[in-house]
């Protein structure tokens, strides 16, 4: 695979240059959406989480150098973690969902609790649009993709007091937003 090489040998480590980003992603793109759809079962969320690899590699290509002998394998460990961090996810999700249907109490006409909910979450999301872009996917990636703190400094490649920072912010603005509905 011609590319920079980072040791100047020409057998060695591969710097991710424009060129070399072409080629990995030419040659295993196809490959790797084969084996994410294999899992997912889904066409538009494989080729979305191979996308959201190949963007990974591109984002980190400065600090990030690779084997060429192990290129393939790397990415398809990337997609595999990507894979398991999806399951997991849903995991995390499920037993929210289970949670909260367990902690509301069972009442005989649920109809206004329902009504309300429904408006509270309309309003949320409307709060959620006027975030600022930050931290709006800060709280995005916390609140609607399960991810943890960690994941998400790792994601957006900022510090975990950042990410900590940011939900903070958030949390506290749609309080504020919400807290009239809240008062009674």
């Amino acid at each position: 695979m011609a590319g920079q090489y980072a040791d100047n040998s020409p057998y060695g480590k591969l710097k991710i240059d424009e060129d070399t980003f072409f080629r990995l992603y030419d040659a295993y793109w196809m490959k790797l959406y084969h084996l994410a759809y294999k899992y997912l079962e889904d066409a538009y969320e494989a080729e979305g989480l191979v996308q959201d690899v190949f963007t990974s590699l591109w984002q980190r290509r400065d600090e990030l150098v690779l084997e060429e002998n192990t290129a393939e394998n790397y990415l398809v460990r990337a997609v595999r973690y990507r894979i398991s961090r999806n399951y997991n996810d849903e995991i995390r999700k499920a037993k929210k969902l289970e949670e909260l249907s367990v902690r509301l109490p069972a009442t005989e006409n649920r109809t206004e609790q329902d009504l309300f909910c429904r408006f509270l979450k309309k309003e949320i999301d409307r709060l959620v649009t006027t975030l600022p872009d930050r931290c709006r996917l800060v709280y995005q990636l916390s609140r609607n993709e399960g991810l943890n703190n960690r994941e998400i400094a790792l994601d957006l490649l900022i510090s975990e007091k950042t990410v900590e920072n940011q939900l903070t912010k958030a949390l506290k603005l749609l309080r504020r937003g919400i807290g009239k509905y809240l008062a009674d």
